[in-house]
């Protein structure tokens, strides 16, 4: 545990150069150091909401870093940290350019990480207001994004992979919660499988949205039927009748089941 309690402390840290980029670290190690920008963000971030302290981890990959952190009323919250020297321009970039909402954008290597970070909070607000189960965004800053905390006290909760339950009752669920993204929301996920859909409360919650695109996005039907045949694939290892075919009808229909 991580106590914020004195924000100046973290202040001072960055404007001496504690947390410098400037010694001889490998590739590996360098992609995991919190350069001064990012930095910057977090304390921005810690500062606006009245972050109290660090509580753990929730997930570690290559391009992002998320914590568990609790404000000063006890409230938790999920911080996510973009990583700067790790995410790619031309991983990222396709996922950007089709998507009208970012027209007007002006997107080159030294600032995409921003624009990513600023879709992702953008895709979770839509999705919010379409009554989506995912994760509620609270504010963004640079490449730090703020949103609700998703577990128990002492875990988050869990990816669909590694549960046992009621997987007939969960697709229905899944369903329902697809169709809101993808109607009402008007977004696709792109990138959807059972590792970044959590089971929360009985209930399937979509996370991992940055590279989430508009319906009116030249890929969008190509990412759609990428997501459906990661989703009815894991689905059908869990004996649940479903098929790719079904499944894409159910999100161009009109019918709710």
């Amino acid at each position: 545990m991580y106590s914020m309690n004195d924000k100046s402390a973290l202040k001072q840290l960055i404007d001496t150069d504690e947390f410098s980029n400037k010694l001889n670290l490998d590739r590996k190690t360098y992609g995991l150091v919190f350069d001064k920008r990012t930095l910057n963000s977090i304390y921005y971030i810690i500062k606006k909401f009245n972050i109290d302290f660090v509580d753990f981890p929730i997930s570690s990959g290559k391009e992002s870093l998320v914590f568990k952190v609790i404000d000063k009323k006890k409230k938790a919250y999920a911080l996510k940290i973009y990583k700067i020297s790790t995410l790619k321009f031309s991983n990222t970039f396709e996922y950007i350019r089709g998507d009208y909402r970012f027209d007007k954008e002006r997107i080159n290597r030294s600032n995409i990480v921003y624009i990513w970070a600023q879709k992702e909070f953008t895709n979770l607000d839509d999705m919010r207001k379409a009554k989506v189960k995912s994760p509620f965004p609270y504010g963004y800053y640079k490449n730090v994004l703020l949103m609700s905390y998703i577990g128990t006290k002492n875990e988050p909760s869990p990816q669909i992979k590694y549960i046992d339950t009621d997987f007939e009752l969960l697709y229905k669920k899944l369903k329902i919660n697809l169709k809101n993204m993808y109607k009402k929301a008007g977004l696709v996920h792109a990138d959807l499988s059972e590792y970044n859909i959590l089971y929360y409360r009985k209930n399937p919650y979509i996370i991992d949205v940055g590279q989430s695109v508009s319906v009116k996005h030249p890929r969008a039907n190509e990412f759609i039927r990428r997501d459906i045949k990661n989703i009815t694939t894991f689905f059908l290892k869990k004996n649940v009748k479903c098929s790719e075919d079904d499944l894409y009808k159910y999100l161009n229909g009109d019918k709710d089941d």
